[in-house]
């Protein structure tokens, strides 16, 4: 794919990645932001460089990417919470907005939209967004949790839901990480409390 950054232009920062989690699109604004030149930026992986965190310090950004997954299946990635980390090992948190843009195949790229969020006075180093609540669950992904809270298994979810044993266990990456949990039983009892099952 032959991607030029003045092509994407935008006053957020913005990357692109491949379906490896490559950088393949770095804009002025990330630039500006991030404090890593284009040189330095395209070619690494989006989690080395950046180190996304959620609201709690727990690592988001890893090789395994459920986003990169979803994106690179044709579902939707719905907008997220993170802090990304800066040249100089700084976090601040960002809303990051994803569109997936296809291309020749083996062509693909997610690209990322970052949107600044507000910290509380009191915060020394921007660690994390005043806005603490997880990200909005899609209507599968609930339905996900549901079944799951009848102890339905992977399998028979798959089955139920005419769709891939991959895709589910996609949805339930993706839900724990917007409930901000580690284990399945935890998402559960988010959701639970949450009121959405």
């Amino acid at each position: 794919m032959n991607i030029q950054a003045d092509h994407y232009i935008t006053g957020d920062p913005a990357f692109a990645v491949d379906r490896h989690g490559s950088i393949v699109l770095w804009n002025d604004a990330a630039e500006q932001t991030f404090d890593y030149p284009h040189s330095e930026a395209l070619g690494k992986k989006c989690w080395e460089l950046l180190c996304g965190h959620d609201v709690n310090g727990n690592r988001y950004c890893f090789k395994h990417c459920p986003l990169i997954e979803m994106a690179f299946l044709h579902e939707p990635v719905h907008t997220f919470h993170t802090s990304f980390e800066n040249a100089a090992h700084q976090q601040k948190p960002y809303s990051v907005s994803c569109l997936t843009v296809f291309d020749e195949p083996g062509d693909e790229m997610l690209l990322h939209i970052c949107h600044p969020e507000k910290v509380s006075p009191d915060e020394n180093s921007g660690q994390a967004p005043l806005d603490t609540q997880p990200d909005k669950l899609s209507q599968r992904e609930i339905e996900i949790l549901a079944l799951l809270a009848e102890k339905v298994k992977t399998q028979d979810i798959a089955d139920r839901l005419s769709i891939s044993v991959r895709t589910v266990r996609t949805h339930i990456q993706h839900l724990m990480y917007k409930l901000r949990v580690h284990k399945r039983r935890d998402a559960i009892l988010a959701a639970k409390q949450l009121n959405l099952i």
